[in-house]
């Protein structure tokens, strides 16, 4: 039997809004008087697409700071954020010379009360994160270090991953994302801004979904099994793929998403990230979410005699196929769109494995089976 699954972001969907998404929520946290209140700025829940391109070039260097994240197989919009208000959140720290031994700096509105004039500064994230060739755990083990020079702080693993401010950061996410009316159904908590309407209502595809829906058919008609593997939360996957009638060529149990990682994560309690580029949610779509083979999606061992494709738009994606054994196809759909092919080449992935868009996987799945 040959599985052939797939990643949502960079592949079918645009990743634009979610980019988007993360630049509003740091500027949330930096300006909202709710938190930082920096700049003592008019807080707005309305931006005009001007505005958001503005925010987004400042927030992320003009997407550099995302690039690199991508490079080093950063996958979660989460952590991307929060490791980007995060090295702001302590270059603020060390302007001001705040001598943290008496001060919660997780509630960042009392520790915005305490702050002079501060200057914001993207580029030393990009700095941070360009220093070596980080992974993803190796990123956040460098951030708890670098936390650990500022004066006196009581506590650096507040800067973890699913820490208190990461899950600030979280919520904020996912309130903007989804809107102030259906964040608490997702999040357990009422919306704190009653303004926001939701990116999710204004995806964008990449090739049109109906040509989508017919290249899935056709593989599931040529006896293909398929599946999806996604950062997204469940929701957010699900909504989207609904209102463009893909969901009913999927069975739901071949759909994993972040939600069903970080409920593992709870479950297992493994000291490791189950997030891309770990193979969890891969592995997971490919068992079906059978509990029996739990153990084994959480430590990355495939279990499994299928003749396995993963369709992917980054190295976290290639790192989850070589993980498991998988042949690894690319779209060149992503952030970086074909700028990406050296890193690819780079990893030893075929240059006929890299796709102009994601229609073109039938045949070449065809084509390398018949090899």
């Amino acid at each position: 039997m040959t599985t052939i699954l797939f990643d949502v972001d960079g592949v079918f969907l645009s990743e634009e809004r979610c980019f988007d998404v993360s630049a509003l929520t740091v500027e949330e946290l930096l300006y909202n008087p709710r938190y930082l209140n920096l700049d003592g700025r008019k807080f707005v829940t309305d931006y005009s697409e001007e505005n958001i391109k503005e925010i987004r070039s400042v927030i992320f260097a003009e997407d550099q700071i995302l690039k690199r994240f991508k490079e080093a197989g950063l996958n979660s919009n989460w952590d991307m954020l929060f490791i980007t208000f995060a090295i702001i959140y302590i270059d603020i720290l060390k302007q001001e010379n705040l001598n943290l031994a008496d001060i919660d700096i997780t509630n960042l509105n009392e520790v915005g009360d305490m702050l002079g004039e501060v200057s914001v500064n993207p580029e030393a994230v990009l700095e941070f994160i360009s220093r070596e060739n980080f992974t993803k755990d190796e990123i956040y083990t460098a951030l708890i270090e670098h936390a650990a020079t500022l004066q006196n702080i009581q506590d650096p693993e507040v800067f973890k991953m699913y820490g208190p401010i990461w899950e600030q950061g979280h919520f904020k996410y996912q309130e903007w994302y989804l809107g102030s009316d259906l964040v608490e159904a997702d999040t357990g908590i009422p919306a704190e801004e009653l303004g926001k309407t939701g990116f999710i209502y204004d995806e964008e595809w990449i090739v049109d979904p109906a040509e989508i829906k017919a290249m899935l058919n056709s593989l599931t008609e040529q006896g293909y099994t398929i599946g999806v593997a996604t950062g997204r939360p469940r929701q957010e996957t699900l909504l989207p793929f609904e209102q463009a009638g893909l969901l009913e060529v999927f069975d739901e149990n071949r759909i994993s998403t972040a939600s069903e990682v970080m409920a593992a994560e709870d479950k297992s309690a493994v000291s490791h990230a189950l997030t891309k580029p770990h193979p969890f949610s891969y592995l997971w779509s490919l068992y079906m979410q059978n509990d029996t083979l739990f153990n084994a999606a959480v430590h990355g061992q495939n279990e499994s005699d299928e003749q396995i494709f993963i369709v992917g738009d980054s190295v976290a994606d290639f790192y989850c196929a070589d993980k498991i054994g998988a042949t690894f196809i690319a779209t060149l759909t992503g952030l970086t769109g074909d700028d990406i092919i050296t890193t690819f080449e780079d990893l030893n992935v075929a240059k006929a494995q890299m796709l102009k868009n994601v229609l073109s996987v039938p045949d070449l799945v065809n084509h390398l089976l018949e090899q």
